[in-house]
């Protein structure tokens, strides 16, 4: 007997929520590719892991998609921590079933730094570009962030 899963749908419209086994999020394909600039898989050195620049200060309408473009690198998500009233001026919640945890700023977090903390433990460290960041700012910004000469 073949039993299929029932595709679960929130109440606002953010998307399918179906649970997954090869570990990635349970989230459908992005809707809109985020705006993300990563380090190099190789580069360890110091500062953060990545920039974003999101298309509006509601941050939590762009999360599911930034998570499903990181789950390549972070793995499942765990939690996301964020001084959302910096930026996120209307933020509304993530839904509950998603099993990612948004939370606060963690002490001693800056203000423009978000982190995605994957289940293995690990925290990766996001610079949040304003979104209504000029396009060349926002480019250099994100270039300098993770380290490339943007020259």
């Amino acid at each position: 007997m073949k039993h299929e899963t029932n595709p679960i749908y929130s109440g606002r419209g953010l998307g399918l929520f179906r649970p997954t086994s090869d570990g990635a999020q349970p989230f459908d394909e992005p809707t809109r590719t985020p705006r993300l600039l990563l380090r190099a898989r190789d580069d360890h050195s110091a500062g953060v892991d990545g920039a974003w620049w999101p298309r509006t200060t509601n941050l939590t309408t762009e999360l599911h998609d930034l998570i499903s473009v990181l789950a390549d690198r972070v793995g499942t998500t765990e939690q996301v921590s964020f001084d959302w009233n910096s930026m996120s001026v209307s933020q509304r919640g993530i839904d509950r079933p998603d099993g990612v945890r948004v939370s606060g700023p963690l002490p001693d977090q800056p203000p423009d730094i978000m982190y995605v903390f994957g289940t293995d433990g690990r925290r990766w460290e996001l610079l949040v570009v304003a979104p209504q960041t000029d396009a060349d700012g926002a480019f250099d910004t994100m270039q300098k962030a993770v380290g490339v000469d943007p020259r």
